[in-house]
C-alpha cells in the first residue's frame, strides 16, 4: 500500500472507533433510562429517525472524505449514498415491525430474530442491487456461473451469495476488467474452495447462534415482556448493539484462520498466491495494523505479512468462515446500527451488504 492509503486507513480506523463508540455508549445509557418514562409511539419513531439523522454524519465522513480514491464527487456522492440510506432505513424500519410483531405474538424477540435471518440471508443479492442500484449479472467462470456487481467502490471485494451448494462467488466487475486473469482465477479458487468447504452455511448458522443467544439473554435479563412494546423495542434495540459489540471484539479472531486456510489450499494447486496476497491490501486500501491489538480486533483480514507468513505453516482446518464480516450484515436483524458503523463501511452502502473480505 502507498503512504496516501495508509494515512486514509489510520483515518478510517478513528472514524470507525468513534462511530462504534459513539453508538455503545448511547446503547449502554439507553438500557439504564429506558423505563424510567414510558414512551409513546410517536418518540420511539422521532428517536429512530433521530438515530438516522446522526448516523448520516459520520457516513459523510466515511464516504466523502475518507473514501479512497478515485473519491466521488459531493453531487454523486450524495445521490449513491441517498439511495442506499433510504433502503437501509426501510430495510431497519421492516427489521423493527418484525421484532415487535415477534413480541406480541410470543413475549420475545427471537423469532423476529430468527425470520430476519433467513430474510436478509435469502434477500442479500436483491439488496446489493437496491442499496447501490448497480447491476448484477451472471459470468461465465472457469469454475461455472458466478456474479458480477458494477460496484465502483474500491473496497468492493463481493462475496459468496448464498449457503448451500448452490453458492456462487459474486465478483466486482471491476476486477474482471483490470486484473490479471490469473488473480482472478485464484481468488475464484479462493471462494469455491469456500463452498466447498460449507463455510459460508456455517459462519450463517454461528451468526444465527449468536444473535439468537443475544435476543434470549436480553428477554431474560430485562423482561422485555413486561415492559411497553415501545420501551421493549428500544431497549431490544440497545442490547442488541451492545451484544454486537461483543461480537465485533471477539469474531475476527475466529475468522483469520480461514483466510489463512483458503490461502493455503490455492497454493497446494500450485497457484501463484504470494503475487495475489501482495496486490489484494492495495486493491481495498487496509492492510491490517502493525499495532497488535488494533490488528486483532479491528481486521477479521490479516495484513499482508501474516498471511505470506502463513503461507508456509501446516494448516489447521478450515476454520469458522468469514464469520466477523458476514455478522456485520446479519446484525440487521438485532435491530442495531453497528454493521454500517464500522471503520470499512461507513457512507459506503455496498460494504453494508458485502463487507471487504477474502
Amino acid at each position: 500500500m502507498i503512504p496516501a492509503q495508509n494515512q486514509l486507513a489510520r483515518q478510517r480506523l478513528r472514524l470507525g472507533i468513534s462511530n462504534v463508540g459513539f453508538w455503545v455508549v448511547l446503547a449502554g445509557l439507553g438500557l439504564v433510562f429506558i423505563g424510567a418514562a414510558r414512551l409513546s409511539p410517536l418518540t420511539g419513531c422521532l428517536l429512530f429517525l433521530a438515530v438516522v439523522f446522526v448516523q448520516a454524519g459520520f457516513d459523510w465522513a466515511g464516504g466523502a472524505l475518507l473514501m479512497p480514491k478515485p473519491q466521488p464527487e459531493p453531487a454523486l456522492f450524495l445521490r449513491r449514498w441517498g439511495r442506499g440510506m433510504l433502503v437501509h432505513t426501510g430495510v431497519m424500519a421492516g427489521l423493527g415491525a418484525l421484532s415487535y410483531a415477534s413480541l406480541r405474538l410470543t413475549s420475545g424477540f427471537g423469532v423476529g430474530v430468527f425470520v430476519g435471518m433467513l430474510a436478509l440471508a435469502f434477500a442479500r443479492k436483491p439488496l446489493l442491487r437496491l442499496l447501490t442500484g448497480a447491476a448484477v449479472r451472471e459470468f461465465p467462470g472457469p469454475d461455472g456461473q458466478m456474479w458480477v456487481a458494477a460496484i465502483t467502490d474500491p473496497a468492493f471485494t463481493g462475496g459468496v451469495v448464498g449457503l448451500g451448494n448452490g453458492a456462487r462467488a459474486l465478483f466486482p466487475a471491476a476486477w474482471l476488467e483490470t486484473l490479471p486473469a490469473a488473480d482472478t482465477g485464484l481468488e475464484l479458487r479462493r471462494r469455491t474452495w469456500q463452498i466447498a468447504q460449507a463455510l459460508p452455511r456455517r459462519d450463517f448458522i454461528l451468526a444465527l447462534g449468536w444473535n439468537l443467544a443475544g435476543a434470549g439473554l436480553g428477554g431474560w435479563l430485562f423482561g422485555w415482556a413486561q415492559r411497553s412494546p415501545v420501551d421493549a423495542l428500544l431497549g431490544h434495540a440497545c442490547w442488541m448493539t451492545l451484544w454486537t459489540f461483543l461480537s465485533l471484539l471477539v469474531f475476527p479472531g475466529l475468522s483469520r484462520a480461514s483466510v489463512f486456510a483458503a490461502d493455503r489450499a490455492v497454493a497446494s494447486e500450485r497457484l501463484d498466491a504470494v503475487s495475489w496476497i501482495e496486490r489484494f491490501a492495495g486493491l481495498i486500501g487496509e492492510d491490517g495494523n502493525a499495532d497488535a491489538a488494533l490488528q486483532a480486533i479491528f481486521y477479521p483480514i490479516p495484513s499482508t505479512a501474516r498471511r505470506l507468513q502463513a503461507l508456509g505453516k501446516r494448516g489447521g482446518g478450515a476454520g469458522l468462515g468469514n464469520l466477523a464480516r458476514n455478522h456485520l450484515f446479519y446484525s440487521w436483524a438485532g435491530f442495531t446500527l453497528l454493521g454500517r458503523a464500522v471503520h470499512c463501511n461507513a457512507g459506503r452502502p455496498a460494504l453494508w451488504v458485502f463487507p471487504p473480505s477474502a
